[in-house]
């Protein structure tokens, strides 16, 4: 009964993560106006679902689905916060894979999506998988093994995602080509053309990548040491 309740919830999660992926894809390509594929421009025009089954398909070619059966319905953890830290690690590997197969095909303006894309879809990953387990662990009486340092690092991840996402969706005055994005600190450059021909690539800023983990690392011990000293003190007065 227990796998039928794991499959049924593992299926509403990948139904919703779809339809909200669709939202986020048709978003990127549509109103932005980049195309995927040369000859292709304008990209699809048909709405969110049609782009949630066009996400949903490239992801289940790459395995996606299986690889989020697998430890959604065969090996899901009751803690609530693996499950769902394991789902974004899944789909950020299976989203760079389809961009690694699309090479040359793919017009530069998409290929410089990849990075918002991810994170931003990682937020509804996040949220699709964690509200699952809060469901089947309802639904099936579940009681969740607590670690104080992985429910930290859950909760400190999607805070920093949460706001990476709201600051590529900032508004800007300035040529959006070149937008610098990462709080706290800046961890990637979009690319552009400059001058209307010449096309410059989007970069990675090391120093800012590496003082973001490590801001994020700390973030994640302190929490989790409050986290715990809370949960002994609840402790001692029960």
């Amino acid at each position: 009964m227990i796998t039928f309740k794991r499959v049924a919830v593992w299926l509403v999660e990948r139904s919703l993560e779809a339809f909200v992926l669709g939202g986020i894809f048709f978003y990127f390509v549509i109103r932005i106006g980049a195309g995927i594929h040369r000859g292709m421009p304008d990209g699809p025009r048909s709405g969110v679902w049609v782009c949630g089954i066009v996400v949903a398909v490239f992801l289940f070619v790459t395995g996606y689905y299986a690889t989020t059966a697998i430890f959604g319905v065969i090996f899901r953890s009751p803690n609530r916060w693996d499950y769902p830290a394991i789902t974004v690690g899944l789909f950020a590997v299976h989203t760079h894979i389809i961009f690694l197969r699309g090479g040359s095909d793919l017009t530069r303006e998409f290929k410089a999506m990849e990075l918002p894309f991810v994170a931003n879809g990682a937020v509804a990953v996040f949220a699709c998988s964690y509200a699952g387990n809060e469901v089947l662990k309802r639904w099936a009486s579940i009681r969740p093994r607590e670690n104080s340092y992985v429910s930290a690092t859950g909760l400190t991840l999607l805070l920093f995602l949460l706001l990476n996402a709201a600051n590529y969706l900032r508004p800007a005055n300035f040529d959006s080509r070149f937008r610098p994005y990462g709080l706290p600190f800046t961890f990637y450059r979009t690319g552009g053309y400059v001058g209307e021909w010449v096309w410059r690539p989007g970069v990675f800023v090391w120093t800012g990548l590496i003082a973001d983990f490590a801001v994020v690392a700390a973030v994640v011990v302190l929490l989790g040491t409050l986290l715990q000293r809370l949960r002994k003190a609840r402790q001692v007065r029960e």
